[in-house]
């Protein structure tokens, strides 16, 4: 009988000496550390439980916020304005949310509604009635509730009146301010970055009988500013004595400092052009001229600044007129930002322009910067007898690119009046602005000083404000959107007692009829029978109400002629 027969390739394993050989050194281990097992456990620490997940934290709890389309809502008077609220919906919250306005202005309403389950927006209607004052912005909560649930979001809502009213959030509409101890003439008005309103002109302060520059500041919503000379005023001598100092154009630059430009009587050489600048306070600025004053004299006659334009380098323009035998030529300076004269403008600074014959007058009442062929050019416009405009190059030479030889004239062929304002318009064309035989005109030039054709009748526009009585523009501003302001003053019926007066045009030269009355607004500012006159304008833009506001500067006579402003909804 035969044995099987193992494979030669695996050799039986040795088994014998395998497990008591692992049971004598765990022995031998437990020995050496001091006893069995039951002392290992009392020894040893209590082994810590195996770590698990930590417990899911708490659900957000459902809810929602609040958006609205527009932060900052306008309603006119007698109308109604939408605002559309918008439910952020969070953490499945999906009930209805029930919207309603607090604290809306005097005269202005507003429905609750209901932003429905599942929905995200409803349209809440503001409702102005026909007498709801106007008003500065006004914080309004929009509040949000649904079951105990709560949300609000602030806006501002502000209540206008149509293009034309007088803002009678304007501290009433108008101001009227006494500076001096007699008459004051306002002539000049700026608006600074912050909103603040500053006006310049004219007047007897108190202690003799010359007049001096006056300079009163309002703050963006009417009142004085308190935080300007004294009480919000400024009264600034270059003679002592009798001698009269005259406030004409004022400007702000860009560092918050102020200009005002005009004319003082020096006595030898007569009426000579007048430059101040003041610090943010009302103070003059050391650092400019002699003690925050330049005289400049072209000659032995009288020289009368009527305007004022600080280029985008800070140089500053000013021009009006210096008497030449029995007239006066067109006259410009120009000055370094520390007021010293610039000597590569014309003679040492200096340039005269005589237009016609000997003995006429000719004056500039507004300047304005034009771009042409990318070089920066300079338009002065005025005239009294017609309108006249001149343009120059930089350094003071004619333009022989404008007009005849740089300058525009006989215009309307007229005999009474003047240029008194000057714009660029959007495709770099020129519209001037003034009176022709007293009544408010306009006309638009090509960039070569031809009459526009496609303005007004043939290029010009004239209107009777008063059919029967005068009337003359002063001044001219230019909307974003192309419409032209020109404003001025018109006499009442047929009385030489004036009111201040506004005509807005459309690009194209129309009337505009959706200021005022058919284009024009007439107001009065002093009582009874008392002259009213506008002299000068300036656009307010207002960030808090996105829009822009113009405001008038004149006089107003109540007894004594006082400094006037205006603000008129655009």
């Amino acid at each position: 009988m035969s044995l099987p027969s193992r494979p030669l390739s695996a050799p039986p394993r040795p088994r014998s000496l395998a497990l008591p050989m692992l049971g004598l050194a765990l022995s031998g281990l437990l020995v050496a550390c001091g006893g069995g097992s039951d002392s290992v456990v009392a020894n040893s620490p209590a082994p810590s439980p195996l770590p698990g997940p930590n417990p899911p934290p708490p659900a957000p709890a459902p809810g929602f916020s609040l958006t609205v389309d527009a932060d900052k809502s306008i309603v006119w008077q007698g109308n109604e304005a939408n605002v559309t609220v918008n439910v952020q919906r969070e953490n499945g919250f999906a009930d209805a949310v029930q919207v309603a306005l607090q604290d809306l202005p005097t005269g202005v309403s507003a429905g609750a509604v209901s932003v429905a389950a599942g929905t995200n927006s409803a349209t809440v209607k503001l409702q102005a009635a026909p007498t709801a004052p106007h008003s500065l912005p006004t914080t309004v909560s929009v509040k949000g509730t649904s079951g105990t649930l709560a949300a609000t979001k602030p806006m501002t809502v502000t209540v206008r009146g149509k293009a034309g009213d007088v803002d009678t959030s304007f501290g009433g509409g108008v101001q009227i301010t006494p500076v001096g101890l007699t008459d004051d003439y306002a002539r000049g008005v700026a608006v600074q970055a912050d909103g603040k309103v500053i006006v310049a002109g004219y007047g007897v302060p108190g202690g003799d009988s010359g007049t001096d520059f006056l300079i009163v500041r309002h703050l963006r919503d009417g009142g004085l500013d308190a935080a300007f000379g004294t009480g919000g005023k400024v009264v600034t001598a270059f003679n002592n004595g009798n001698r009269s100092d005259e406030a004409q154009a004022v400007a702000v630059q860009g560092d918050g400092k102020i200009l005002v430009a005009g004319s003082s009587d020096q006595g030898a050489t007569g009426y000579d052009f007048a430059l101040s600048r003041y610090n943010a306070d009302g103070t003059l600025d050391a650092s400019f001229g002699t003690g925050g004053r330049v005289i400049t004299a072209f000659g032995n006659g009288a020289d009368k600044v009527h305007a004022m334009l600080i280029q985008p380098d800070g140089k500053i323009l000013m021009a009006g007129e210096s008497g030449q035998g029995n007239g006066t030529d067109f006259a410009i300076a120009r000055y370094n930002a520390d007021g010293s004269l610039d000597a590569g403008f014309g003679t040492g600074g200096k340039v005269l322009t005589p237009i016609g014959n000997t003995g006429t007058r000719e004056s500039i009442y507004a300047l304005a910067l034009q771009t042409v062929d990318g070089s920066p050019r300079i338009v002065a416009v005025g005239g009294e007898g017609d309108f006249i405009a001149t343009r120059y190059l930089a350094n003071g030479q004619l333009d022989d690119n404008f007009g005849v030889g740089g300058v525009v004239q006989h215009v309307f062929g007229s005999v009474i009046g003047a240029a008194r304002g000057v714009v660029v318009t959007a495709d770099n064309k020129l519209v001037l602005a003034g009176h022709r035989d007293h009544k408010f005109a306009a006309v638009r030039l090509t960039a070569n000083g031809a009459l526009d054709v496609g303005f007004g009748e043939a290029g010009m526009r004239v209107v009777a404000v008063n059919p029967t009585n005068w009337s003359e523009a002063t001044a001219l501003v230019r909307q974003e959107d192309g419409k032209l302001l020109l404003g001025g003053w018109a006499y009442t019926g047929n009385s030489s007692s004036g009111d201040t007066a506004i005509l807005r045009l459309k690009a194209d030269g129309s009337m505009d009829a959706d200021f005022g009355t058919n284009g024009i607004v007439i107001t009065q500012g002093a009582t009874g029978t008392k002259n009213d006159q506008g002299q000068a304008l300036v656009l307010q833009p207002d960030p808090r109400v996105t829009t822009v506001r113009v405001l008038q500067a004149g006089e107003a006579n109540g007894g004594n002629h006082d400094f006037m402003l205006m603000r008129y909804w655009l």
